[in-house]
């Protein structure tokens, strides 16, 4: 099925999110009810298994293309190129050596 070059709002995507969770609709379903490809709304559910609310903020012009290309590509990459830029700070930047406190005896609470 084709889907047509239209925006959904973060408010339908949670509606299609909602109805595949909790619902009980599969996600073939709710893509012929809302007309858009089924990968899509595996994209989205899956999404927000991993990522929660946060995965419905996004910008409110984009289209469905531009949304399978954040979901598959842009967003993966973003995530690949933190976690190599905070392994190159730990490499970079030295870490204080933290000095353990000294243990007391349970009788003598001298320093």
């Amino acid at each position: 099925m084709k889907a047509k070059a239209r925006t959904i709002t973060a408010v339908q995507q949670g509606q299609i999110i909602q109805r595949v969770l909790v619902g009980g609709w599969s996600t073939a379903e709710v893509a012929a009810a809302f007309d858009l490809e089924e990968r899509l709304v595996a994209a989205w559910v899956a999404d927000y298994r991993r990522h929660g609310m946060a995965s419905l903020h996004r910008a409110a012009s984009r289209s469905l293309i531009a949304e399978i290309f954040w979901l598959k590509l842009e967003r993966p990459l973003a995530a690949a190129l933190r976690r190599m830029a905070s392994g190159l700070r730990r490499v970079f930047v030295r870490e204080p050596v933290v000095q353990p406190s000294p243990l007391r005896r349970s009788q003598d609470d001298r320093p």
